[in-house]
């Protein structure tokens, strides 16, 4: 029967059959004509990625909760799986989810936006935002400093550097992976009692300014892309090998000292920002 000689009471009995094949709640609530449009210029697969996108930003697809299944997309809303297969891929690359062959298409936690135009403190800029920052020490040791330490911290051959590994949360959300080195010789006192898992001192640097009295003033950084670790991507919450941002920064004080060298991997969107024309960039680890 063509589709413009179907009756009302056919398209609700019709809609009514379909909801009833259909388990994910996500969906019940949503009228299929709503979403998709056959006759609208717009691609399908674009049309149900907005749906998708919408729905994980709204909580319709909460985090860590499976998307409905292409099967159960494709009866819904009366797709074919090309668009469907592209409109997850969309997802997937944004970082929206992720696809577990054992699990389905998982909503993964939203991403942390952090604005690089100043030296503010992750907690600070956590908290700014209206969430709830933590930190856990995993692991606190003297080390000799290594090649890296050496030329970045400007350290003379066996000087020793504070090994820090610490995780960093949102919401209690794992979403940095981070180790810093500081001079030995610089904070003489510094000890593991000094970092907390709530409150002011889960920052590090905190602890250097209020604790120690050392004031950072300016630093330097560089970003890459980078595939977690199986150990890393444990403590983040992803899968192995998951494409992440590599945030490398030293930090200096007042009289132009290096006090730490971080290397940090992080789930998250970094916004950079600047004023006026001139911009400084370092080209010589362009490739």
């Amino acid at each position: 029967m063509p589709l413009e000689f179907i009756s009302t009471g056919q398209k609700m009995a019709q809609n009514e059959k379909i909801k009833s094949s259909v388990s994910h709640p996500g969906l019940l609530s949503v009228n299929p004509g709503d979403v998709i449009d056959k006759s609208s210029p717009i691609p399908l697969h674009h049309q149900l990625e907005v749906f998708l996108r919408q729905g994980i930003e709204s909580g319709l697809f909460p985090p860590h909760e499976t998307l409905p299944t292409e099967h159960e997309i494709q009866e819904y809303f009366d797709l074919s799986r090309t668009p469907i297969r592209q409109a997850l891929a969309k997802l997937s690359s944004d970082g929206l989810v992720v696809r577990r062959r054992s699990r389905g298409t998982i909503v993964l936690p939203r991403l942390f936006e952090e604005n690089l135009r100043t030296l503010a403190p992750f907690t600070e800029e956590v908290k700014r935002k209206g969430h709830t920052p933590g930190a856990k020490l995993i692991e606190f040791v003297v080390q000799q400093a290594d090649n890296e330490d050496i030329s970045l911290l400007n350290l003379k051959e066996g000087a020793e550097v504070y090994h820090i590994h610490r995780v960093r949360f949102i919401d209690r959300e794992p979403v940095g992976d981070i180790i810093s080195h500081i001079p030995v010789a610089l904070l003489p006192n510094l000890a593991p009692t000094d970092f907390s898992e709530q409150g002011p001192n889960q920052s590090i640097y905190n602890v250097l300014e209020k604790i120690h009295g050392i004031k950072l003033v300016r630093a330097t950084e560089t970003f890459k892309a980078v595939n977690l670790s199986p150990e890393t991507a444990k403590l983040l919450n992803i899968p192995t090998g998951s494409a992440v941002l590599m945030r490398s920064r030293v930090t200096f004080d007042p009289a132009n000292r290096a006090v730490a060298l971080e290397h940090g991997l992080y789930r998250g969107v970094y916004r950079l920002e600047w004023e006026g024309r001139e911009v400084s960039v370092d080209t010589s680890t362009l490739m």
